[in-house]
């Protein structure tokens, strides 16, 4: 079943065993310092395990500054106890033959304020301030999963001051610094996350790239800040791990976001992405189908790809096998990047390639919280309650 699916394909310097990969899925279920779990080497071990290809690991933190911390119980590669906690992990994929990358993340304008140190304001790549607010433990189902008891605030977003070139310069460095632990700990390579609300594509998105420097103003100067980590990277851990760089037109803080200009500006992004350090870009929706340009019908992973001649990994409504295949049938991309199914079917690649009715669970946050984990990794009785505090007032 599924021939295009399950074929071997290479991407950058490794070797994938089918073109299934595992998105990066937050779930805010670290150490309150950000040292990975036990809980989590077997959750990422128990997918591995179900035959994905490829493993890349929910938003990480690289440094613990210039508001980089997103939220609540994240995971971090800032320090050499999150590279000890990352080990277990890594160690227990690799066990089940699975390669596995670290996606690095800078929070930017909505890091949750509570991971903001005292007298600290987010950053963004201008002075601006998020409509949003903090999408996680806002509803009783999740508290009661979550074990939190009383009330829960909506926290907002406070106003960004925009970064100075010398900091932008510094959150790359940062970004190099994580790869280089996140290779210690194990992974065969890093995603620099540019997408999704989060630092990165604050740069790239005109609506919150405000800038009239080099970093801002055109695609080819919003997508600068980008290669240039990329490239601090590339020289940091060499050519032989893999390096991807995630976009997105929507983010947390808004869901139906989309690129002035469209398909066009894709283009635009794609070209000038041509000669990033990255080996593939990763794009992720809600629909890869769905461009959001009421002028074109391209495909954006399509048209990305196309004009930066750079293998896409593709994200978004991918549920099934016959999903999986139609992307590979409209040369779109070279993998499809599976989320919410694999929290509650961590075998969903073998699943579907038995090509058996199954009757598929519906995605539900109580997976995020507590789904299905390799036991012989981990036993759940040592599963932790977070001590959140909801006083949003509160700095570190």
């Amino acid at each position: 079943m599924f021939p295009k699916t399950f074929s071997p394909v290479k991407i950058g310097p490794l070797d994938l065993k089918n073109r299934l990969v595992m998105a990066p899925l937050t779930r805010q279920v670290a150490d309150a310092d950000g040292t990975p779990t036990a809980e989590m080497a077997a959750y990422y071990a128990r997918r591995a395990r179900g035959g994905i290809g490829l493993i890349i690991s929910e938003g990480t933190y690289e440094v613990d500054e210039l508001g980089c911390k997103a939220y609540l119980s994240q995971p971090g590669i800032a320090n050499d106890k999150h590279v000890a906690g990352w080990k277990l992990t890594t160690e227990a994929v690799h066990e089940l033959g699975t390669p596995i990358i670290c996606q690095l993340m800078h929070g930017g304008r909505v890091s949750d304020p509570r991971c903001l140190f005292e007298g600290e304001s987010p950053v963004s790549a201008s002075a601006t301030q998020s409509e949003g607010w903090v999408l996680y433990t806002d509803n009783d189902a999740e508290k009661h999963d979550r074990g939190i008891d009383g009330d829960w605030p909506k926290v907002t977003f406070p106003p960004a001051r925009d970064l100075t070139v010398d900091e932008l310069h510094r959150v790359a460095d940062g970004f190099a610094e994580g790869a280089v632990r996140a290779v210690e700990a194990g992974f065969d390579g890093v995603e620099i996350h540019g997408a999704n609300g989060y630092l990165v594509y604050q740069f790239i998105h005109p609506k919150t790239n405000l800038r009239t420097d080099d970093y801002g103003g055109s695609a080819e100067n919003n997508v600068r800040f980008a290669k240039l980590i990329c490239q601090k990277v590339r020289d940091a851990i060499g050519p032989d791990k893999l390096i991807t760089l995630r976009l997105s037109q929507d983010g947390v803080d808004d869901f139906m976001g989309a690129w002035p200009g469209g398909v066009d500006y894709a283009r635009q992004v794609g070209a000038a992405l041509a000669d990033c350090a990255a080996d593939a870009l990763h794009w992720s929706s809600f629909d890869w189908t769905d461009n959001r340009d009421p002028n074109s019908d391209v495909p954006m992973a399509k048209a990305i790809g196309e004009a930066s001649g750079k293998p896409m990994l593709v994200n978004g409504g991918i549920a099934d096998g016959p999903g999986a295949e139609a992307l590979f049938d409209s040369d779109t991309g070279v993998a499809a990047v599976v989320g919410r199914p694999l929290f509650a079917q961590p075998d969903w690649p073998h699943i579907i390639r038995s090509g058996m009715d199954y009757p598929w669970a519906e995605f539900d946050r109580k997976y995020v919280i507590q789904p299905a984990v390799d036991l012989g990794i981990h036993y759940p009785m040592d599963r932790r309650v977070p001590d959140w505090d909801p006083d949003v007032s509160k700095r570190r």
